[in-house]
């Protein structure tokens, strides 16, 4: 076996095929992160013109003049087997210290153990613990079972819907109650889907701009979304969802001329009839109608303030081999009560069905689920309302080529991070 430089195309036909493939792993990805600073290639091993393992490998040269290596969700490899993995991992380590880099990082798509909707451990289900203590043997330094998001350069836990053999029907039927009630009232208030371009990408980095203030996270700036759909092309899908206050408030006039004659036809009943039936008949109907009214009165308010058009969330997707990723998201607090952000998921969740997904990835949560004392649960509470289940992979791994290198690095990095942070809460940051 030999390990070898490999064509994108090589590598492609490889990858799409492989049971731990990623969006990750692709061209797209690299020319993504080569606009970073990163440089990407693919390598393999190969026996008698087969691939039997792979990996795309980012490389950024660094100020002790060494590189540092990462393969995002690699290695793409049977992990169980034990001289696989051995031979793989001796021959990248050659091809990296050839390469001048001192270690290469990695974070496998890899299960570790299989989990349940509540993130309990399944019973008799997939459990790679030995792969983690084959990986060690080997010279991989472990950085732990994380449960906290955000620890790792990729999520060590997340949530999956499987699609495989299920129709839309299907799917929507196994929503919790409050999400396909959510669902529903969005409909019913009006609100629309519609897909971003370059043409109005302002209104998502905007709407991420004040999630990330609202939450506390750093957003990225324009050009960073806007050299992902450049880059990615029709393997990227941005959707926001609007309110048109001119077409609600048609359809408001239109169900209370309705609902009018309704409570006056109920009117007349019950001075006919006199009866107790006749008469909550009636208030019902009253009811109806002065809800419909204050909305009519809610959405004329929208209008003034905010016009004929008011963007109320907006989601990015990434669609890659056999599943659509939901990536970032963001919405505007003051219209959390429309529940734009339900209809998103519906909306994508009914493209990844019809277009034959096998699932859909609502990406990153926290390994804890319990609802007490946790700031992120609501995040693992809303994606749980859409079935699925927890996903939890093996995590993130060192392979150290030159130890001196490596810790130099490490402490130098650690120094770095420490006075950027005081440099930030100089300025006035929190």
């Amino acid at each position: 076996m030999k390990l070898e430089k490999l064509t994108e195309s090589e590598f492609s036909t490889f990858a799409y095929q492989h049971p731990l493939f990623s969006f990750h792993q692709t061209k797209e990805w690299g020319e993504l992160k080569k606009q970073n600073g990163w440089e990407y290639e693919f390598v393999g091993l190969k026996e008698k013109k087969k691939i039997l393992a792979g990996a795309i490998l980012l490389s950024k040269k660094t100020p002790i003049g060494k590189k540092i290596f990462y393969s995002p969700r690699g290695f793409l490899l049977d992990y169980e087997d034990e001289k696989l993995l051995t031979e793989f991992t001796q021959e990248i380590k050659k091809y990296i210290k050839k390469e001048n880099g001192f270690f290469i990082k990695i974070d496998p798509y890899l299960i570790y153990k299989q989990r349940d909707i509540n993130g309990n451990i399944v019973e008799g289900g997939i459990d790679h613990s030995q792969v983690v203590e084959n990986l060690k043997k080997l010279g991989y330094q472990h950085y732990g079972f994380n449960v906290t998001f955000g620890s790792e350069l990729q999520p060590r836990w997340i949530y999956v819907l499987d699609l495989k053999g299920k129709n839309e029907e299907t799917v929507f039927q196994n929503f919790s109650s409050d999400t396909k009630r959510y669902i529903h009232r969005a409909i019913k208030n009006g609100l629309e889907i519609e897909e971003v371009t370059l043409d109005n990408l302002k209104d998502f980095t905007g709407i991420m701009e004040h999630t990330s203030k609202r939450r506390g996270f750093i957003n990225r700036p324009y050009s960073y979304y806007q050299n992902m759909v450049e880059t990615l092309g029709k393997n990227v899908k941005i959707l926001s969802c609007f309110l048109d206050t001119n077409k609600a408030l048609a359809k408001v006039k239109t169900e209370k001329e309705v609902l009018e004659q309704e409570v006056n036809d109920a009117k007349i009943h019950m001075e006919e009839s006199g009866s107790k039936k006749s008469k909550d008949h009636y208030k019902t109907k009253q009811t109806e109608l002065e809800k419909l009214e204050q909305k009519e009165k809610e959405f004329l308010e929208l209008k003034e303030k905010h016009g004929d058009k008011i963007i109320m969330a907006s989601s990015m997707f990434l669609l890659f081999g056999h599943e659509v990723l939901y990536l970032y998201s963001g919405s505007y607090d003051e219209f959390m009560k429309y529940n734009a952000q339900y209809l998103i998921q519906w909306e994508i969740i009914q493209y990844a069905v019809k277009n034959g997904y096998d699932r859909y990835n609502f990406y990153g949560i926290e390994g804890n689920f319990q609802k007490e004392n946790n700031d992120t649960y609501g995040i693992y509470e809303f994606k749980k309302g859409f079935d699925g289940n927890v996903e939890e992979f093996i995590g993130e791994f060192d392979l150290i080529i030159s130890k001196f290198y490596y810790y130099l690095y490490k402490i130098l990095f650690k120094t770095y991070r420490s006075t950027k942070h005081f440099l930030f809460k100089l300025k006035g940051g929190r």
